[in-house]
């Protein structure tokens, strides 16, 4: 489990943070702070592992926070989220080390997408990485190409390749149990995604009766979805 926390002085928008942050599998809420001194204290106080800043403070800069924590060498992940979309706040936001920038307002799915890419990442910190590892983190805009440039909603892009990630080395069928085993997603949720990428054809579905209990269902990578993976896409 992730700790996650926030500083913003809009008690509505730490409330929605609060709520979004409870439909993301891994992660743990620790609080929040609505200035730059609470916040610091919150943050030297509290062992979080990723920060939701926001820039405008009152009359504060959040980026100043920002500052102050690659300075002090803090180990934290800082995901701004602010109405400031000017250049200057972006470019200082990437130079200090902020992992996304996301625009208020945005939604429920663009959230999402930031706290998966977060996890995501979290697996170079593993020891003995392989450059096939690597290369699905950075590179992974590859797989883009196979997936619509719209996607359904409840589908975000990151998820979706976290499923099919899960075929990597695989070559027999998998069951929703062992799939949500490896992506630590929700039953509730895979259903959605394998749904779609067997809608997309990269997935191909067996329904297996028992004499007893639910159908067992479990899938396999179809020939497009081999085809891409052999030539390195997931």
């Amino acid at each position: 489990m992730y700790s996650i926390g926030a500083i913003d002085d809009e008690p509505l928008i730490i409330k929605f943070h609060e709520l979004y942050t409870d439909k993301v599998d891994g992660y743990v809420w620790k609080g929040s702070a609505n200035t730059l001194s609470s916040g610091k204290e919150m943050i030297l106080n509290k062992k979080l592992d990723l920060l939701l800043l926001d820039i405008y403070l009152d009359h504060e800069n959040g980026l100043q926070l920002l500052q102050f924590i690659r300075n002090e060498n803090i180990d934290l992940d800082v995901i701004l989220i602010t109405s400031a979309n000017d250049m200057e706040s972006i470019t200082l936001g990437k130079r200090y080390g902020a992992i996304d920038f996301l625009v208020k307002p945005f939604t429920f799915e663009r959230f999402k997408e930031a706290l998966e890419r977060y996890q995501s990442f979290q697996k170079l910190a593993k020891p003995l990485n392989q450059q096939t590892e690597i290369d699905q983190l950075f590179h992974d805009q590859r797989l883009e190409g196979h997936l619509p440039r719209d996607l359904p909603k409840g589908i975000t892009k990151e998820t979706a390749i976290r499923v099919l990630h899960a075929f990597n080395d695989c070559t027999s069928w998998l069951t929703t149990a062992q799939l949500s085993d490896q992506t630590q997603i929700s039953h509730v949720s895979l259903r959605k995604y394998l749904r779609f990428f067997s809608e997309t054809g990269l997935l191909s579905k067996e329904v297996i009766y028992k004499a007893s209990g639910r159908p067992l269902q479990q899938y396999q990578l179809t020939s497009k979805g081999e085809e891409i993976k052999q030539n390195g896409f997931i």
